[in-house]
């Protein structure tokens, strides 16, 4: 039994770049059985690939995965047969939170080592890109530089500590800010590897491996596991959606580790597997300046969502539910909810005017932009409005279900459509409740806000102006009709890097996919 006196215990698993021949010495004779299974399912003798190597392909993605994977999940058991205490917190760097997260027991160890191996092959195929490892610069400092040199094609993968980050990109661009901060006198680093790990260009395999998660079912966590993706604990119910999103997303474990460090101390860590790479980055955010904490009163993150045709002040609850530490405000417009007595608007100007006022007292908080279909439209013109106006910009502009509005948008001539042909088309859209149709009297009321919506709509022109610097994720459906194109046409309105995620789903695929647009959001106002 554990010592109640004791403090609360955190364990640490390395990922890739801390393997080395010689790894697991001792440990593939002690655990023979579990040895020979992972041979099994590797189908080659792992304790030559680890100790000796003499293919050299140890540093192969495809080997290296699998291979940490079962020597971190060795050495935990080691510990705990040791007398070592289970980890009441649990964090894995990268790769490693496949172990922590074994260790919580959401999958057996067997299952642990396919997904393992999946993941492996799928990020190996992406050959493309490199990684550069920058140390003396603070992050806020790397995204400037990245802004002031035009490396759009770069993203921070690693936020480690407070002066070590990694990038993650185009190999020519990666190549050309070794280059400039060297000069500079920045100490960098290249790493080797094969591709550009935890960046936009590993879609492809978060895509796929995300398909590949649907054959498996995951156990409730005995621990609690701190999320790369998020720096915060897993939701049991998200955690084939965070694996997935976690092959592209950054590793933010300075925040995950500042996260843990109000809850434990730092003496209460442990790494186990290779080295002590990870108790030193510990040692070095404990011993960093911790940012500023929030006054009390101040109020917190703010995301302000603009709802998409007949959609009201309700169109975000779910996302709501998702985000209880930033405060959701869906800004409502005339003619629907509370304000149902109000005239319709049918003016693009005066409905970002109306949504302007109610948001202008409003921006004494780091804060974002969300809308959805017509919605994503008007954030981006309210995102013009308030820097015509001279006021503080958005940390983040999300747009789901909408090409870029460069693009004219399919539904310009929807409000045009005679009342049976209008509603088969918003039957065939989706989105619409299904005892709506039993009502004609709601449905006569419904016409008339959604064509005011849709009439707004197809008066949209799109004038040209000079790109936002503001980020833009842009969101759509797997079974939607857009191409890429159409969604990659939302970087011309930025000078910032655009972010794309396409999620199983129609065109209201945001209704079954609030927890991932949840995490996309938060990992966009954390940057803020």
């Amino acid at each position: 039994m554990r010592d109640s006196t004791a403090g609360t215990r955190s364990v640490l698993f390395p990922g890739q770049g801390s393997q080395a021949r010689g790894m697991g010495a001792g440990l593939f004779e002690r655990f023979r059985q579990t040895t020979a299974m992972a041979n099994d399912v590797l189908g080659y003798d792992l304790p030559r690939l680890c100790l000796a190597d003499p293919d050299r392909r140890l540093n192969d993605t495809r080997f290296t995965q699998p291979a940490l994977y079962v020597v971190n999940a060795l050495s935990y058991r080691d510990s705990l047969e040791r007398g070592e205490p289970e980890g009441d917190y649990l964090l894995g760097h990268s790769l490693g939170e496949y172990n922590a997260l074994h260790a919580a027991g959401a999958f057996d160890f067997e299952t642990g080592l396919k997904l393992v191996i999946k993941r492996g092959e799928l990020m190996a195929r992406i050959s493309d890109g490199a990684m550069l490892a920058v140390v003396g610069m603070s992050e806020s400092d790397l995204r400037a530089f990245l802004d002031e040199e035009g490396l759009s094609r770069l993203d921070v993968a690693n936020i480690n500590t407070p002066t070590q980050i990694v990038l993650s990109g185009a190999r020519d661009e990666i190549e050309r800010a070794r280059r400039v901060l060297d000069e500079r006198r920045i100490r960098v680093a290249p790493l080797k590897v094969s591709a550009a790990f935890h960046s936009r260009f590993m879609a492809p395999a978060r895509d796929e491996f995300a398909a590949f998660l649907k054959g498996f079912r995951f156990s409730p966590l005995r621990a609690t596991v701190i999320a790369n993706l998020t720096a915060r604990p897993y939701v049991e119910q998200d955690i084939a959606a965070t694996l997935s999103e976690q092959i592209s997303g950054s590793v933010r474990w300075l925040e995950s580790i500042r996260y843990l460090l109000e809850r434990t101390s730092a003496e209460d860590c442990r790494q186990v597997g290779e080295g002590q790479v990870l108790t030193r980055m510990v040692e070095q955010i404990r011993t960093a300046a911790a940012p500023p904490a929030r006054a009390a009163g101040t109020a917190r993150p703010r995301l302000f969502c603009v709802a998409y045709a007949g959609g009201d002040e309700r169109a975000y609850a779910g996302l709501t539910e998702h985000l209880p530490d930033v405060d959701v405000v869906t800004l409502e417009r005339p003619g629907r909810g509370r304000r149902s007595s109000e005239p319709l608007l049918r003016e693009l100007p005066a409905i970002v005017d109306d949504l302007l006022r109610q948001l202008r007292n409003r921006l004494d908080a780091p804060y974002a932009l969300y809308g959805h279909s017509l919605g994503a439209r008007l954030a981006f013109l309210l995102c013009h409005r308030l820097r015509e106006e001279g006021l503080p910009a958005p940390a983040h502009l999300f747009v789901s279900g909408e090409s870029g509005p460069a693009i004219p948008s399919r539904e310009r001539h929807t409000w045009e459509l005679p009342t049976d042909a209008f509603w088969a088309h918003l039957k065939q859209l989706g989105g619409i409740p299904a005892e709506l149709w039993e009502h004609e009297d709601l449905m006569a009321y419904y016409e008339r806000v959604m064509r005011a919506d849709f009439a707004a709509l197809g008066a949209y022109e799109h004038e040209d102006a000079p790109p936002l610097d503001v980020p833009v994720t842009a969101m759509t459906g797997e079974s939607e009709w857009f191409t890429q194109a159409d969604v990659d046409a939302w970087q011309r309105e930025s000078t910032r890097p655009l972010t794309t995620h396409r999620f199983p789903g129609d065109h209201f695929f945001i209704r079954a996919q609030w927890p991932a647009l949840a995490r996309v959001v938060r990992a966009g106002l954390a940057v803020a």
